[in-house]
């Protein structure tokens, strides 16, 4: 059960934030997680990159926050990608709830208290809560997770917006570390076919970084080919207009400056033939304002 300590709520969950050379952003992820009304247990860093810099910022943390902040150096996976790393952070998780963050977003203050909350009300393994994505300083309304988004490819789920019993996880061996891309919907997808009892928060609570380096969701031919992997593995659960957008995606992570002008011009015209209107219309959006994408 929740208990106050100094006037603070304490809750049983640990926090799993993976890294990968982002000194300068991990830190606000920390903070966010201790700056929280139902404060974690403890926060576990999981660092696959053994960036020094970023040991050096954890490590500073540690002085301030105490041996609850616990840093976890990993050998980098074969197939890079946070999956790995989440994996790590819940092995050496000691509570029975786990919440993830990604390094480069945060959490309001009242995050984990409102998803504690709403998992003991409903009696349920896993919760999802709405988030905002916000490009310089400007934030605009992005994952609604919600019953019908649960059935479907698209279930508002990311790397920073869910908490969930251990045995939950457990239960379907975590994150497939060979997903390196929609990792986060792969782990939902195997979750909801297990049976697990999920519901959405109520409150727009977490806040992804709309722009920087290093984001899978950015187009590349690795990007590209995690989500042919994603395809091949789902594709039998998948109905034609979630087959449709995927491949969608797909042609539009080739599309490079640096790719031959044939090669760009078939895969634009790839990205147009399974487009709806609305599909372009929300690309228009997106590339307008440098956007991650969303699953």
């Amino acid at each position: 059960m929740p208990r106050r300590e100094r006037g603070k709520l304490n809750v049983d969950v640990s926090v799993v934030i993976p890294t990968h050379e982002r000194p300068d952003l991990v830190g606000r992820a920390i903070a966010s997680a201790f700056s929280q009304t139902a404060r974690p247990a403890e926060v576990i860093v999981v660092d696959d990159a053994g960036d020094s810099e970023t040991e050096r910022v954890v490590r500073a943390l540690v002085q301030k926050y105490g041996p609850v902040l616990k840093y976890v150096p990993t050998e980098p996976a074969p197939i890079s990608g946070a999956s790995a790393s989440r994996n790590a952070g819940v092995a050496v998780a000691s509570r029975g709830l786990v919440a993830f963050l990604d390094d480069d977003d945060w959490w309001d203050d009242r995050y984990l208290e409102q998803a504690v909350a709403a998992r003991a009300l409903a009696d349920a393994d896993l919760v999802v809560t709405p988030s905002w994505m916000v490009v310089e300083g400007v934030r605009e309304e992005w994952t609604q997770p919600s019953p019908r988004a649960f059935a479907s490819f698209r279930p508002g789920v990311t790397g920073s917006n869910v908490l969930i019993t251990r045995e939950a996880f457990d239960s379907v061996s975590g994150f497939d570390a060979e997903m390196w891309v929609m990792n986060d919907v792969d782990f939902f997808v195997r979750l909801r076919e297990s049976g697990v009892a999920v519901v959405a928060a109520s409150d727009r609570l977490v806040f992804h970084e709309g722009r920087g380096d290093g984001h899978l969701t950015s187009p590349s031919e690795r990007r590209a080919q995690g989500l042919e992997h994603f395809l091949a593995v789902h594709r039998f659960r998948m109905d034609r207009s979630a087959v449709r957008l995927l491949k969608r995606r797909i042609h539009a992570a080739r599309i490079s400056h640096d790719a031959p002008p044939l090669q760009r011009i078939g895969h634009q015209l790839g990205v147009v033939w399974f487009s709806s209107p609305a599909d372009v219309s929300g690309t228009l959006r997106r590339r307008l304002r440098g956007r991650r994408r969303a699953h």
